[in-house]
């Protein structure tokens, strides 16, 4: 049996209890497991290096580097985007990117600042079409587009 999965979420419920919410959240604890698993088996061979041959040997410094690299920012990420979502519906609003940030145009206007690579800003522009959850006290929300199977935390800005 295949499950058919949305590419968009629904607008109707809690978002938490969304297809595509749900496919997005398992797809990035996928991924981040995934560089969780790399980092580590990094540092093993690092440690396997080291013991075997000693330091005489870049790759060491280069593997401990790597697995650094990918393990900080797992331990010190932000609110995953779940905490975000409560038990808020997803809202459909129309956006473009101004300076950088995204201009949410909705019944309520918001300008967020949004950490997206240029593959998903250059799908965002082409589509123009995002939904957000109303962000709580601190101005946090969380943002998905469709057809790009990833929550972006967002954070409401003041400028």
């Amino acid at each position: 049996m295949t499950v058919v999965v949305p590419n968009k979420p629904s607008t109707e419920g809690a978002a938490l209890e969304d297809p595509w919410t749900r496919h997005c959240l398992e797809t990035s604890g996928r991924r981040a497991f995934g560089w969780v698993v790399l980092a580590v088996l990094a540092f093993l061979l690092h440690l396997v290096l080291v013991l075997a041959r000693g330091s005489s040997s870049s790759l060491p410094v280069v593997l401990l580097a790597f697995s650094a690299a990918v393990l900080a920012p797992a331990l010190t990420r932000d609110r995953p985007c779940a905490d975000l979502l409560g038990d808020r519906a997803w809202v459909y609003a129309r956006v473009h990117w101004r300076g950088g940030r995204l201009v949410v145009h909705g019944p309520r206007p918001l300008v967020l600042d949004v950490d997206a690579g240029p593959l998903a800003r250059g799908r965002i522009s082409r589509h123009r079409r995002a939904w957000v959850v109303t962000p709580d006290r601190t101005g946090a929300t969380a943002v998905t587009f469709r057809g790009v199977p990833r929550l972006f935390p967002a954070k409401v800005s003041r400028g």
